[in-house]
């Protein structure tokens, strides 16, 4: 099980918040000094886990800022690349003359082996990718880290790659559910790196030149599947579609998919019949008909529905919903 640890300093009295925030930091992500600017002091809390060489946090925090300087960089080093989602609010980063203001949505990406001060306005909340410096490197060995680097969520298609970033960040926090969904490694790390090389080449005439073949392939992938997830309920989700989403041509999805031993269409179906089960599952969808839930999840014939069910679970939707509530009596 991934390492994970949490912090919450309404928890503890106001004077003690400014370091009890910093002691955890320090030993959970990186060593700052940290100045709250609220009458209420430093209100934060936040959730790490480690995902093999990679670390991911989730912070919810009032407005403060955080310095690291020379000094914090000799005395408690961080050989890193530092990358925040900003999921509320904004936030600001200066870093080697260079000062951006990021907004929700947006994506930033700085090295945290050089001095910097980033900071958050009032009531913020980002979600944090920690990929030792090395690992960075040698995935995307042409990224320029120079100065910080702000990812925008300008078109549709760059907004669609920061959601994915979003999606796969935010899911890596949440404790794994049982299930059949997309599987998690301690090699997630790749895939981060991947899918912003990805990013940083969007909307830049020599954006392919700047990663890898491997690296725009697999940052694709991740794309077109966040996109599918959103839009697994439309009846008529086509490989056309998914391709024009993710900016890239039909036939290189298709290409794509096929690398996984499967269609995009197969893929699809399997989402959609993956979600169905998951849903049946949920206490809230238990009044749910069968056929409701064959609408929720982008089927448009119950019977199709039922009989891909059975041959994907060995069972019908309507005994794996009787299965389900039987469980769920036993254990109240």
């Amino acid at each position: 099980m991934p390492l994970r640890t949490s912090i919450d300093t309404t928890r503890v009295q106001p004077d003690d918040r400014v370091r009890y925030w910093e002691d955890h930091c320090r030993s959970n992500l990186v060593g700052f000094r940290c100045s709250p600017y609220s009458d209420q002091g430093l209100l934060a809390r936040q959730t790490c886990v480690d995902f093999g060489p990679m670390r991911v946090a989730h912070t919810h925090a009032n407005a403060h800022v955080i310095e690291r300087t020379p000094d914090m960089i000799r005395a408690f080093p961080r050989e890193a690349i530092f990358v925040n989602v900003v999921t509320q609010g904004e936030t600001f980063v200066y870093q080697r003359g260079h000062c951006f203001k990021v907004e929700e949505g947006d994506v930033l990406i700085y090295d945290a082996r050089y001095p910097y001060l980033v900071g958050g306005a009032e009531q913020f909340a980002l979600l944090h990718a920690d990929i030792p410096a090395e690992i960075f490197h040698s995935r995307l060995a042409r990224a320029d880290l120079n100065k910080p680097i702000r990812v925008g969520a300008l078109g549709s298609t760059q907004r669609l790659y920061n959601r994915t970033l979003s999606r796969l960040l935010a899911g890596l926090i949440q404790p794994e559910r049982d299930g059949h969904g997309e599987p998690r490694t301690e090699a997630m790390h790749i895939e981060v790196c991947d899918l912003l090389g990805m990013m940083m080449g969007l909307g830049r005439p020599d954006g392919e030149a700047s990663v890898g073949v491997s690296a725009l392939s697999a940052g694709h992938l991740l794309a077109a599947k966040a996109w599918i997830e959103e839009h697994l309920a439309d009846e008529g989700l086509r490989a056309e579609q998914i391709a024009c989403a993710v900016g890239i041509s039909e036939r290189h999805l298709r290409r794509l998919f096929a690398g996984l031993d499967t269609t995009v269409a197969d893929y699809v179906q399997g989402r959609r019949l993956d979600r169905a089960h998951e849903e049946m599952r949920l206490p809230a969808c238990a009044g749910m008909t069968v056929a409701e839930t064959a609408y929720r999840c982008g089927f448009a014939s119950q019977a199709h529905f039922s009989r891909l069910f059975r041959q994907r679970f060995g069972l019908t939707p309507s005994q794996w919903q009787r299965q389900v509530a039987d469980r769920r009596r036993a254990a109240s």
